[in-house]
């Protein structure tokens, strides 16, 4: 039995209310109880939901990246950002989950790493490698695993890169 999904109500009510956010290069579909906090950055987006204990980062890069180069780049940016967590909390970071997809046509990939962190936190980052940018989201959730997996896929089936 798969965990709910918090996009959607527990009984058979109506979906909840989502806000789409756009920008140049993605869209991307949140229930209405996720808050956009501000940014300096005109690159980078948070958002944040008390009610699902978990807060999402957007970023985007600009890189011009062939076809060939995607997966190893995607790659080098996953294990980064697992560097990173380690670094934060020396021997207490645990992958748990992992994919990869080809995107676009073949132009691009999509990658994530799912990880549990000092028991605490699950740290999801997922990278869209794409021929003119990187998307970069991470999602942190206070969740326990099934629950931070369903709102990753949820997220993910919810977010539309824009192919420039």
């Amino acid at each position: 039995m798969s965990p709910p999904n918090p996009f959607l109500p527990a009984s058979s009510a109506a979906a909840p209310a989502m806000n789409t956010h756009t920008t140049t290069e993605y869209e991307l579909d949140l229930p209405a109880n996720w808050k956009v906090l501000p940014s300096e950055d005109g690159n980078a987006a948070t958002f944040q939901s008390d009610e699902d204990r978990a807060a999402l980062f957007i970023t985007v890069d600009f890189y011009e990246i062939p076809a060939d180069k995607a997966r190893a780049t995607a790659e080098r940016l996953v294990n980064s950002r697992l560097a990173t967590l380690e670094s934060q909390a020396p021997g207490q970071v645990e992958m748990f989950d992992s994919g990869v997809q080809p995107h676009w046509q073949g132009q691009g990939i999509a990658m994530y790493s799912a990880s549990h962190v000092a028991r605490r936190d699950v740290v999801m980052y997922f990278v869209y490698v794409m021929p003119r940018r990187v998307l970069n989201l991470t999602l942190v959730s206070k969740m326990d695993r099934p629950e931070a997996m369903a709102l990753l896929r949820a997220v993910h089936s919810h977010f539309r890169p824009r192919l420039a």
